[in-house]
């Protein structure tokens, strides 16, 4: 604590005499080691909890759990430390370097290799219980999976990417608004019609530089087609085959119904788009639903605004990208303590309380008890993360995961824009794969 008035130099003199007389007097019961944040001097075991995000939304949840695990477990003291994603992102191998991290924290999927993090994650399997692993689907563990005997991270946030689409936008272009299109070719067929008859873009491209987007919008179509990841455990490319030709000459036939400038929009600009009528389709997650409930109430099933499935490939393959995040403990020393906390919070009462907080989909069948979670269109996305194959963020394997998103970002952005064909972009995409994965041997 800093103590912030002066005192007389008599007053510093008295003060330091006993100051050593003290610890001269304490001696004997210093075991030589530093108490750091196990907290050994009280008793008790300190650990830090970090869930980057806006603070009001993640106050709003992990506050009450907090207090609700301390009175639980008054052995173990717990400190909330806040930080925006933005500024995480920027921190968090600063932090990791100098081992000052956070003992407990919300962490991404395509991370667990990360240069920084790996080294100080703990293996969970002997903490976690048997119950909590198997209320998780099988499905996400697919997702993330760390290893065999081995469990460094919880999954605690699910989100599949769905359609999105404007109804009356439907039924102006002559189209069945409760008839979404369920293939690529009727999502093909649905954005040309928009386009041709209403002057709007048929369906949004997130595209905008730097935000990790375009990948996912590109990749979730070679993740059908191929029925594969975009690279390999080796961070090789996966995708230089004649299905994954297919995906990207149809996201180039896709493009032609894009939003104008489409690198000049992210998710974000797109959401408003379809609210107000000014785009028919978008692909996104349950992170979309807030701009559309802020405008039309809770109950979107009885909105202007359609939620469907992801359109599938012909292949029939029930295939949607997904990403996660979950939680993760940075060290040993503190194993058992975080691992008792991150348990506390994947109860169901805890993990509901976040998702209803953050605006995260229903992970487990019981969240559909609470009125928030009533809506059909909430088991759009239950569904898809129970019962689909998923496939998630890119660079899973790496050290430098961010480098494949940049690599590719800027080669799918030539071809939507028409600056490329398909055919090159494919060169192109592969010769940048294999760079990055070159740099990181």
């Amino acid at each position: 604590m800093k103590l912030k008035k002066f005192v007389s130099m008599l007053l510093c003199v008295v003060l330091l005499g006993s100051l050593l007389v003290a610890c001269g007097s304490s001696e004997s019961s210093d075991s030589g080691e530093s108490d750091g944040d196990s907290g050994a001097s009280d008793g008790k075991t300190k650990i830090t909890v970090l869930r980057p995000g806006d603070e009001e939304k993640v106050k709003s949840f992990i506050e009450p759990a907090v207090e609700a695990f301390e009175e639980e477990n008054p052995d173990i003291e717990v400190e909330i430390m806040y930080e925006s994603w933005a500024g995480w992102i920027q921190t968090y191998a600063t932090y990791f370097e100098a081992d000052t991290q956070p003992d407990v924290i919300f962490w991404w999927d395509n991370k667990l290799y990360d240069s920084s993090a790996n080294p100080h994650l703990v293996d969970l399997s002997s903490y976690i219980s048997d119950e909590l692993i198997e209320r998780i689907p099988e499905s996400v563990w697919d997702l993330v999976d760390t290893g065999e005997d081995a469990l460094y991270y919880i999954p605690s946030s699910v989100d599949t990417f769905v359609l999105f689409y404007n109804k009356d936008l439907f039924t102006e272009a002559g189209l069945d608004p409760n008839s979404p299109p369920t293939t690529w070719d009727e999502l093909l067929n649905c954005a040309k019609t928009i386009y041709e008859k209403t002057g709007k873009p048929g369906i949004g491209c997130p595209a905008i530089t730097g935000s990790e987007t375009l990948e996912e919008f590109v990749g979730v179509f070679i993740n059908q087609a191929t029925d594969a990841e975009v690279l390999d455990e080796d961070s090789m490319p996966l995708f230089d085959t004649d299905e994954g030709m297919e995906a990207l000459e149809y996201v180039e036939e896709l493009s032609q119904y894009f939003q104008t400038s489409p690198t000049e929009y992210g998710r974000g600009e797109l959401r408003p788009l379809v609210r107000d009528g000014e785009l028919g389709m978008i692909i996104d997650g349950p992170w979309a639903v807030t701009t559309f409930t802020e405008a039309y109430g809770d109950d979107l099933d009885n909105s202007c605004i359609g939620i469907a499935e992801m359109p599938i490939n012909e292949n029939g393959e029930q295939i949607t990208w997904a990403g996660t995040n979950g939680w993760i403990a940075t060290r040993d020393e503190t194993a058992e303590a975080s691992a008792k906390l991150i348990e506390f919070l994947m109860s169901p009462e805890q993990l509901e309380a976040h998702h209803l907080a953050y605006g995260s989909a229903p992970l487990y069948d019981s969240e559909f008890d609470n009125e928030a979670f009533q809506y059909d269109y909430w088991k759009v996305f239950y569904n898809e993360a129970q019962d689909w194959k998923l496939y998630g963020m890119i660079g899973k394997n790496s050290a430098t995961p961010s480098a494949y998103y940049t690599a590719l970002e800027e080669v799918w952005q030539k071809m939507i824009l028409g600056q490329i064909s398909a055919d090159e972009a494919m060169d192109e995409a592969v010769a940048a794969v294999e760079e990055v994965t070159s740099r990181n041997e």
